[in-house]
């Protein structure tokens, strides 16, 4: 059963306080399902009983005997419909529309093909992370309204400041050696600031390239040096430019910047030589929702394709515990038609990506606590190592690791600081309390908690066709 015909199932329970069913009265306030494992939300009020709530989870529990386990997180506070109020709306779909063919796994994780650290971390070792999220510079020439850096006080906010830090080289490349030597399989230049800002960006990829690294790029798209499109393309498995806006108004409100223009004839550029040299390197656009600009999720899937793109990967927007960012949650699915028209534009040769996991659940995990630190891990563009991006502005004395400027990542890593640090995400972080909503490692630690502990021969046998189907970047997890 998928979270569609759960839905309806639970609206035929009616509420004993409204006489409304209770997905309509925001009873019930999320559904996530993993395999045989069913997780609901549910609201209760201060004065309601615990026997009235065990009466609802035993009536819930009839509907649904076939699957394994069925779990309850309670919320209290006021009754709000919630996002599963409109997933009814997706049974209204037709069956005929274009199916997306999601290559590289953006809506899930690649942990089934690093097999062997999952069962180096099984046994309770010491595994080094598969990939790193990193900055080399803290500052940005955008000041994009959904940016976990803005909030975070990053510097130089939204201009090319001369506040903005740039690590030295000598650390960044010391950094991507002792990675590759650990066993680090990828890194990703993304962090807090416009990497593409360093003085020295392309000698720093192009060193990537040289010791055989797996380097990607996030980029606002504004600093595309057109002489060096080839060092990109060379020296990068992926570039994504991060353009949520499909109009230059929208552009305007939400980056901050008049630079549409500029961007896209970047993207278009790179796209071209890419065709003229036969490079292997994946060129996208991603686009973070807001409430601004959904209605430009449409022409900006439009423009991706137009621009020659390989992808346009639409994602919710991650907001902090406290919803600084007051990002959308039932809001998306009610967009869910104009998600549904923009996957129409996909083709052979370019592919429109919705990350449908994370726009249907809410924000809401539906596990206790964080492993995927163990596997992904954050670097600040000021050098400072954290267990994610997170931690870069919040309780950080107790979740910096140590600089890579001060220290080598190797160094760092060995360390008894570290392993404390990670220690103390898994004891004492409350997930859906303390942290962003639909973070970086959400996708594995989703996988971790529900099935990363099961026996490795009977994964490899319940996912044996799945395992079959590579996608492509493994290394990105």
């Amino acid at each position: 059963m998928n979270e569609i015909e759960i839905s309806k199932q639970l609206s035929t329970i009616q509420d004993f306080d409204t006489g409304e069913n209770i997905i309509n009265s925001g009873r019930v306030q999320g559904i996530n399902i993993y395999r045989e494992n069913l997780n609901i939300l549910i609201s209760k009020r201060d004065s309601e009983n615990d026997e009235t709530l065990n009466d609802l989870k035993i009536k819930i529990s009839k509907l649904f005997p076939n699957f394994k386990n069925i779990k309850f997180d309670i919320k209290t506070g006021d009754f709000k419909k919630s996002e599963i109020t409109h997933l009814l709306n997706m049974s209204k779909l037709d069956e005929k529309e274009k199916k997306v063919d999601d290559k590289w796994n953006m809506d899930s994780h690649k942990l089934f093909w690093h097999l062997d650290r999952l069962e180096a971390w099984q046994k309770g070792e010491r595994v080094a992370p598969l990939h790193i999220d990193m900055g080399i510079s803290s500052g940005c020439n955008m000041a994009c309204t959904f940016c976990y850096g803005v909030i975070q006080n990053r510097d130089g906010f939204g201009t090319n400041s001369k506040k903005i830090f740039h690590t030295p080289v000598k650390a960044v490349k010391q950094t991507f050696k002792d990675a590759k030597e650990i066993g680090v399989r990828s890194i990703a230049l993304i962090g807090e600031g416009e990497n593409t800002l360093h003085p020295d960006f392309y000698e720093i990829i192009s060193y990537g390239k040289e010791i055989g690294l797996d380097l990607s790029l996030a980029t606002n798209g504004i600093r595309i040096d057109h002489k060096k499109l080839d060092i990109i393309l060379d020296s990068l498995k992926w570039i994504r430019f991060n353009i949520s806006a499909g109009t230059k108004e929208t552009f305007q409100k939400i980056h901050r910047v008049n630079q549409m223009d500029r961007v896209l004839g970047n993207a278009k550029a790179l796209a071209q030589r890419k065709v003229e040299k036969k490079s292997s390197c994946v060129i996208g656009f991603q686009m973070v929702v807001t409430k601004e600009n959904m209605n430009d999720i449409v022409p900006l899937s439009k423009l991706g394709k137009e621009c020659g793109v390989d992808y346009f990967v639409v994602k919710p927007c991650s907001d902090t515990f406290d919803s600084r960012l007051d990002s959308p949650k039932g809001e998306y699915i009610e967009a869910l038609n104009i998600f549904k028209e923009a996957e129409q534009y996909s083709t052979k040769s370019y592919t429109v990506n919705i990350k449908w996991k994370k726009v249907l659940n809410g924000g809401w995990k539906d596990y206790d606590s964080c492993h995927g630190t163990q596997f992904i891990l954050g670097l600040s563009g000021r050098g400072d190592l954290f267990p994610c991006g997170h931690w870069f502005q919040e309780r950080r004395d107790e979740f910096l690791m140590g600089n890579i400027i001060e220290k080598s990542f190797k160094e760092i890593w060995q360390s008894e600081r570290y392993w404390e640090v990670q220690e103390k995400i898994r004891k004492e972080v409350n997930v859906n309390k303390h942290c962003e909503s639909n973070c970086r490692q959400h996708y594995i630690n989703r996988f971790l908690f529900h099935e990363g502990k099961k026996n490795m021969e009977q994964l490899k046998k319940d996912y044996k066709e799945h395992i079959d189907r590579k996608p492509d970047h493994i290394n990105f997890i």
